[in-house]
C-alpha cells in the first residue's frame, strides 16, 4: 500500500518490518517523544541502534516529535528554551536515523485565544521551525494540529513558512474532527501545505485511535476530502500494535481507499 504508514512495535521488530515490507508500508517511529526516553541516552542509543540494523529503507520514514509540554511558543523565555532543547532532540535524532520528517504538535489552546496569545504562538512558531531547519539538513518538518478548534492560525503560519521546502503541514483528521466537526475547511484552508495525515477512528468521544472501521467515523466523507484537497499526502494509520495496522488496512483494501506514491502520485487518479 503506496504511501501508508505503520508504527513499529519496538518489542516486535522483525514482525513489524515483515509485515510493512509485505505490506509496502512506511515506518513512523513513536519510541522517541518521551521526557523519559529523552533524558535517556542509553534508551535512545539501544533504539537507534536497533532501527538502524534492520534491512529497510529508512529515508521515506517519519517520526513523532517531542510534544509533552513542549510550547515554543511560551511568553516565559525559559520555558521556550526547554521546549525547543526538546525539539532539538527529535530533530537529532531523525537526522541520524536518516529518516524523512519530524512530526511535531502545534499545541495550540484554544481556551487561551487572543491577540498577543496568537501572535506570541505565530513568532515563536516560526522561529522555532526555521531555527531548527537551518541547523538540521536532512528531515523536513510537519506541523500538526492537536486542540486547535479552527485551520486558521496553522494555515497562517504555513503561508508564512511557504518559501520553506522542507516544512509541511501533518494533518490528523480525528483531531480536527473532535474539535471542529467540519472537516471541509481544514482541508480547504491546509490544501497547498498537507504533506501528511494522520488517522484513526473514534466514536466522537474522545481520541480513543480506534482501527479505521471500528469506531463512527464517515470514510466515504474522507475519502471524497482527501482526494479533492490532499491527494499527494501520505497517511499514517496511528493504531497501536501488528494486528491493529493489519485491520487498518484490511479496512482500507476493503473500502478501496487509496494512497499516494509519497512523491506525488495519486493511487486512484495517477495525477
Amino acid at each position: 500500500m503506496q504511501g501508508f504508514y505503520m508504527i513499529p512495535d519496538y518489542r516486535n521488530l522483525e514482525e513489524s518490518g515483515k509485515f510493512a515490507q509485505e505490506q509496502g508500508l512506511c515506518f513512523e517511529y513513536n519510541d522517541f517523544f518521551t521526557p523519559a526516553v529523552l533524558d535517556d541516552e542509553r534508551v535512545i542509543k539501544e533504539r537507534t541502534r536497533a532501527y538502524c540494523s534492520m534491512k529497510r529503507e529508512r529515508s521515506g520514514d517519519t517520526m513523532h516529535g517531542a510534544f509533552f509540554d513542549v510550547t515554543v511558543f511560551s511568553s516565559d523565555a525559559k520555558i521556550r528554551e526547554i521546549s525547543l532543547l526538546r525539539m532539538r532532540q527529535s530533530m537529532q535524532i531523525a537526522e541520524e536515523l536518516g529518516l524523512r520528517a519530524v512530526i511535531f504538535h502545534g499545541n495550540y489552546l484554544p481556551f487561551l485565544r487572543g491577540a498577543s496569545y496568537d501572535a506570541n504562538w505565530l513568532k515563536y512558531t516560526e522561529e522555532a521551525v526555521r531555527s531548527l531547519l537551518e541547523e538540521f539538513h536532512g528531515p523536513e518538518i510537519y506541523m500538526e494540529n492537536m486542540f486547535e478548534d479552527s485551520p486558521e492560525l496553522l494555515g497562517v503560519l504555513a503561508e508564512r513558512l511557504q518559501g520553506v521546502e522542507r516544512f509541511g503541514v501533518c494533518l490528523d483528521y480525528s483531531h480536527a474532527a473532535l474539535t471542529s466537526g467540519n472537516l471541509e475547511p481544514w482541508f480547504v484552508r491546509l490544501s497547498p501545505y498537507i504533506r501528511h495525515m494522520h488517522i484513526n477512528d473514534h466514536c466522537f468521544e474522545g481520541d480513543a485511535h480506534l482501527v479505521p472501521g471500528e469506531g463512527k467515523t464517515d470514510w466515504e466523507e474522507y475519502r471524497r476530502w482527501k482526494e479533492t484537497y490532499a491527494p499527494e499526502a501520505t497517511v499514517l494509520f496511528e493504531v497501536s500494535g501488528i494486528e491493529a495496522a493489519r485491520r487498518s488496512v484490511e479496512f482500507f483494501r476493503s473500502q478501496g481507499l487509496t494512497g499516494c506514491d509519497g512523491k506525488g502520485k495519486n493511487e486512484k487518479s495517477g495525477k
